[in-house]
Parts: C-alpha cells; structure tokens; sequence
C-alpha cells in the first residue's frame, strides 16, 4: 500500500506520462489487461512504472469499447486521465478504436511493425520453404534427446551451442533461429549424415540464402534491441532508424550471394518504405526526432515532413509560451504629468502598443538558435542534454512531453514473461488482485528507494 500511495505522489507531480497496454491470457484462462506508465521525473531520469494488471471490466469480450473503459478505470485511479501524451500498443484494430474512443493519440509499437515486415518477408514462396526445414531440423533436435545429446558432442567445445525455434509473435526469433544454425551447421550436417532415416541436412546453396537471409535481418535485430530500452528515449529513435534501415539494406544489396537474397532485400525494402516511413507523418515521433540534440533536422527522408515537424514545434513552443506569459508583469516606466508632452507623444503609445514580441517569434527565434548548434554525438543522452539548458523552459517543456513515449510496447510484453512466471501451472487458481500485487511489487522495485 505505500508503494502505491508513493506512486500515486510521483504521478501527481509529472506533467505528462505515456502508456503502453496489452491484453493477455492467464493458465486459467483469464483475461488481464496490463497498463504501465511513463514519465520524466524532475531530475530529467526517464521512469517506467507498472499501474495495473487487471481484468477487464467485461470478462465475456475484448472489444475496443471494453479495453477503453476498462483502461479509462485504470487511468481514472491513478489520476493521470488527463497527463497522457499517448498511448503505444500493437496495431491491433481493438486497441486502435480504444484510444479513439478515449480521445488520446495512438502511436503503432515499432518493434511490432518491424516484426510484421520481417514476416511477410519470410512467407515469401521460396524463403517459406527453407525456413520450414530449419523449423523441422531445430524440432528433430529438440524431441530427440539422443540427437540433442550427439548436436553437443560434435560441437567440441566446453560450451556447446543450443538450437532456438521460431516462433512469429516473437521479435526476432528467425533471426536468432539462423543465426544458430549456420554456427552450428557442422555439427547439425555430421548428425543428421549419421542418423538412420534422419532429416536431409542443409545444402550449399540453402546454406548461402539463410546467410543473405541474417544479413538482411541483423539490422532490425539491432533496430528493436535500441528501441527497446526501459531506461532511455526510444520515440526520437524512430524515424532515423528508418532511415538508416533504409540505407543499410540498399547497401547490402550488391553483396548478396543469391536471388533469394534480393527479392528478400526488394520485399523488406517495400515494407520498410509503407510502414516504417509512416511514422514521419505522425506527430508525436517527429517532434521528439526534433526535439533530440542528436538528430534533429538531419534524420528525416522528407524535406516535407521537416517542415511540418518545424510547424507543430514551433506551436507547442508557442502554446507554453504564451501560458507562462503575464502582460501584468511587465516593467511600466513613470508617465509624465506634462499636458504638452501628452499630446504632442500619444502618437507613440499607440506605436508602442503595435510592436510586441510574439510568442511565434520567439519560438522561431529559439528553434533557429537550437538547429544552429552542433548536433550531439550518437551515444548522448537527449535528457542530459535538456537538463543543463535550464534557461529555456518551453522546451524542456515539450521534451518531457514528448520524450516519455516509449518506441514499443515492449513493457507490457515483459509483463506477459513476468506473469507466466507468478502465475504458473502450479499457482494458476491466484486472485487477480494478488496476481496485480505481485507484479506491481516486482517491477516497480525503483519506488521504494526514492525519497
């Protein structure tokens, strides 16, 4: 009970947060929704906080209508209805119409979007094909323990390599499937060459498209590790990362072996080009992109986006401004009791009154200023940066704004590995409140060192 109550504290004190959410389904067949909650704390630190873990209000749908209200309750408890900046989830149609429903914008979790390309990839006819016989050959190995025993032993090494199975609604995991596979494909080829009625091993010719195949993959594998972080920005990452996955593959293309590897590269290259490119025209990524030291004007693919982006800053620097501003407290000079020097100057009051600083001016002046000066180093932390710039508060304004929307929604899906691990086939029959205890204790340690 203190740690909530010293969360609801913090959250009191935050301007703005974000949220992820996701639904998932308990070994008793339960149905949870998990909400977290992202913030910049006054010290500029970037927080992640589990709200809840609850079932949703209605048990007999998931229907966007259920998830908004349930979610609503949620954020209603917490008193942050009103903070939300916007909510990351999948691009499921539910979740999607949920936050219409709630009014707050949606950002589609990247590392979902990424995998979603990845996978249409992968279903091509002839690539389909080859990875079902990996999928097969990791299978014999993992249900055959006399063959797994065998993969070990023709290793020769004190630390054998295991074999990884696919599975699509894990980021990655092709990736991580092949990049097994080809460490190990001696090993694989001398075991199955000796087992009687055994899978075919792999050919030279397979051998090479799965090694086209990693290189095309290794660059989303580190696009989703970046753009995971719990503990740095990851929005601003976005749009670059696009870009330079755009690059990285049109380079590579020349050095790919075989023709399977480059309609692999043509087919993640249209995806990258009809989903990823996507988020430029979504506000809330190409502020923050902006926004970052690192990035700013330099990272986009459209010089249209650039000035659209410039556009919605300069509005929000506008907004704060004109907020904090006080006409009141402006200095008044004493006025002369001179009747001729009353009339023969009035003219200039009226002058006077026309010539003021606007609040647009003065953001376009600050956003000049910023674009000026050198870009960060790559490896810099943006929040580091807008921490010491203390002078300027509109922005630091819009940064913890912007800045606390997670890239994925990466949070909630640990929640899932976190929940299978509580409630677990021998402990499946817990009390939804004591399964929301226990994860709210487990992942939200950081609150009982704070002060």
């Amino acid at each position: 009970m203190n740690m909530r109550m010293k969360l609801k504290s913090i959250l009191q004190e935050v301007e703005y947060c974000a949220v992820t959410t996701d639904c998932w389904t308990s070994r008793a067949n339960e149905a949870y929704l998990t909400v977290t909650c992202h913030f910049i704390d006054p010290e500029f630190k970037l927080r992640t906080a589990v709200l809840s873990t609850s079932k949703l209000q209605n048990e007999k749908n998931h229907s966007a209508e259920n998830i908004a209200n349930s979610l609503c309750a949620v954020l209603i408890e917490w008193e942050v209805m009103d903070k939300v900046a916007a909510i990351v989830t999948d691009s499921a149609r539910t979740m999607i119409k949920a936050c219409e429903i709630l009014q707050k914008r949606h950002v589609p979790c990247f590392a979902h979007v990424i995998n979603l390309i990845v996978q249409q990839c992968l279903n091509q006819e002839k690539i389909k094909v080859i990875m079902g016989k990996c999928k097969s050959i990791v299978g014999f190995f993992k249900k055959t323990t006399v063959a797994y025993a065998k993969f070990k032993e023709a290793q020769n090494t004190e630390k054998p390599y295991s074999l990884k199975q696919e599975c699509p609604t894990r980021w990655n995991s092709a990736f991580h499937m092949i990049e097994r596979i080809l460490k190990t494909n001696d090993a694989i080829s001398s075991v199955l060459l000796s087992t009687p009625k055994g899978l075919a091993p792999f050919s030279a010719d397979e051998i090479l498209i799965l090694k086209d195949i990693k290189i095309l993959l290794q660059p989303f594998e580190c696009a989703t590790l970046q753009t995971s972080s719990r503990t740095l920005v990851t929005v601003s990452l976005i749009i670059p990362i696009t870009c330079g996955l755009l690059h990285n593959l049109q380079l590579l293309k020349n050095d790919l072996k075989t023709v399977e590897g480059r309609e692999s590269c043509n087919c993640l290259l249209e995806g990258i080009s009809s989903r990823l490119l996507q988020y430029e025209i979504r506000n809330v990524p190409r502020v923050a992109t902006l926004l970052d030291p690192r990035f700013k004007k330099e990272a986009f693919h459209s010089p249209f986006n650039i000035t659209e982006a410039q556009k919605l800053l300069e509005n929000e620097l506008s907004f704060f401004n004109a907020q904090k501003s006080r006409p009141c407290d402006e200095p008044r000079l004493p006025t002369s009791t001179s009747t001729s020097q009353t009339s023969l100057f009035q003219f200039l009051e009226k002058n006077k009154s026309l010539k003021h600083k606007t609040n647009t001016v003065d953001s376009i002046l600050s956003i000049r200023q910023y674009f000026n000066l050198d870009n960060l180093e790559s490896n810099s932390n943006p929040l580091d940066y807008w921490k010491v710039i203390s002078s300027d508060k509109s922005f630091q304004h819009c940064c913890k704004k912007y800045f606390c929307v997670p890239a994925t929604s990466t949070e909630s899906e640990r929640m899932f590995s976190k929940a299978g691990i509580v409630v677990s086939e021998k402990r499946s029959s817990l009390q939804f409140k004591h399964v929301d205890m226990l994860l709210f204790i487990n992942r939200n340690k950081w609150i009982s060192e704070q002060q």
